[in-house]
């Protein structure tokens, strides 16, 4: 394992929603950010690259064009199961499980062997009971930033 690679770290995703999400105005017509924006992790699609991470919430993440230097790619989403929250260590559990699997498919190499960074924005117990949120966005990257396009297919 490189150094580089980060361990998983799941983030909370926001309870609340900002009002201006993200605005159709930043996407181009094929769904890509277009300029940088700030808005909340309900507004993360696959394919959107983001800024540095905030360390305790989702509330505020910055979407960038992904050809400009960024963070993160949302690579792919995930929804847990169950009706009753499992617990932070399980939503963890679940979340890296899903996203280790996508990881191999969408990078090439498996998470383990990357130099890349894995990590996921993962639903808190309030946003679990009160906005019935189950989803998981799988983002890889770099906590250092500097990465450029896609990761797609970089096996690395």
């Amino acid at each position: 394992m490189a150094s580089a690679r980060v361990p998983l770290v799941a983030l909370a995703v926001a309870a609340s929603v900002l009002a201006s999400g993200c605005a159709s105005g930043v996407r181009d017509s094929a769904g890509r950010v277009t300029a940088p924006i700030t808005t909340d992790s309900y507004s993360v699609r696959v394919g959107d690259c983001l800024g540095k991470l905030p360390t305790e919430s989702a509330a505020k993440l910055q979407l960038l064009p992904c050809e400009e230097p960024h963070y993160w790619e949302a690579f792919a989403t995930a929804t847990l199961a169950g009706d009753d929250f499992p617990g932070n260590a399980g939503v963890r559990e679940q979340a890296a499980r899903a996203c280790q699997d996508a990881f191999t498919d969408f990078v090439g190499v498996t998470a383990g062997k990357s130099k890349l960074g894995l990590t996921m924005l993962t639903p808190t117990s309030e946003t679990w009971a009160q906005a019935d949120d189950r989803a998981v966005v799988c983002l890889v990257g770099n906590p250092g930033g500097g990465v450029t396009g896609t990761l797609r297919g970089t096996a690395r």
